[in-house]
């Protein structure tokens, strides 16, 4: 059934990326339809989403978010394989444009490893096509992510994601990965972690004031910062339409050990509420973000809004 299931996605995402662009943007419209009028799919978590992230919009302006937020899910699914098997240069000049790798060059040029913490923002998938531009500054990126259950469906992605020259590392493997890169003779490496997902339940060290919320943040990527002193940069992603992004790296520090504890992940939860504000429907508002409750965990580190707030 397994093996059934993977062939059958194949034959459906081998079909996609061969379908002209105006069948796609009609397929968009008409699933993102049935998401959210037939389906109603995970509506009622993507309402209270946004419900309590923006209580200062009104009804009416959070529908339109909401409306969005469909039509872009749908793009991010149906559009996805034929945009990963466009020409290269249709890709960087068209589709997924990182206009200056000035902060990306700098701090290579003091380090051999460096990490670029991102959101669910805009198509995800098509990061992995940054290894485009890396090529040019003879950096690898190593994207970070959880494995699948299914084993056939888990290599199809693999194979997807790599396409392009990037690595993958199993998100339980990556201190040891980060190490090898440290350690290898030749060769720089942007370890790339995608971080706003709610932490599992042994992972949940610091709550601070995310989206109107007392939220739970992975801290995973300030700690082998600190522990390795590795820079770390913030990928700021622009939806300029469903189907075209700009990138953009900000430096976050470069000297982790200098900075106060969770100061890195403070000053990266900042930057993404600061893009999700800025295009609110490119987010992932179908995850259960908030299902780690402050009053669950007594002992986690409160930032110092929440502080104020006690």
């Amino acid at each position: 059934m397994e093996r059934l299931e993977y062939l059958l996605l194949r034959l459906l995402l081998g079909l996609l990326a061969r379908l002209p662009w105006w069948v796609i943007h009609c397929l968009c419209r008409l699933s993102a339809f049935l998401l959210e009028h037939v389906l109603h799919y995970r509506r009622k978590v993507i309402r209270e989403n946004l419900a309590n992230s923006f209580p200062e919009k009104s009804e009416a302006e959070r529908r339109k978010i909401e409306r969005d937020f469909y039509l872009q899910f749908a793009y991010n699914f149906l559009s996805t394989p034929k945009l990963l098997r466009l020409p290269s240069h249709e890709i960087m000049e068209r589709h997924f444009l990182i206009p200056d790798l000035t902060p990306l060059r700098q701090v290579f040029e003091e380090h051999p490893c460096a990490f670029a913490a991102l959101g669910h923002l805009g198509n995800w998938e098509l990061f992995s096509t940054g290894q485009l531009y890396f090529d040019q500054l003879g950096v690898t990126m190593d994207q970070v992510y959880r494995p699948l259950k299914s084993k056939l469906m888990d290599e199809f992605f693999a194979r997807q994601r790599q396409a392009f020259g990037a690595t993958l590392t199993p998100k339980a493997q990556v201190a040891r990965r980060l190490v090898e890169h440290l350690n290898a003779a030749e060769g720089k490496t942007l370890m790339a972690m995608i971080t706003d997902q709610a932490p599992g339940m042994g992972h949940v060290h610091y709550f601070t004031l995310f989206l109107n919320q007392a939220t739970a943040i992975l801290d995973g990527v300030e700690r082998l910062a600190r522990k390795y002193n590795l820079p770390v940069l913030y990928f700021d992603i622009e939806r300029v339409s469903p189907v075209r992004f700009v990138g953009r790296f900000r430096l976050i520090t470069d000297s982790p050990r200098e900075l106060p504890p969770l100061a890195i992940t403070e000053q990266y939860t900042r930057l993404l509420e600061e893009t999700i504000r800025r295009d609110p429907a490119s987010w992932l508002w179908s995850h259960r973000r908030w299902k780690r409750p402050l009053s669950d965990y007594p002992e986690a580190t409160l930032s110092e809004a929440l502080r104020d707030q006690e």
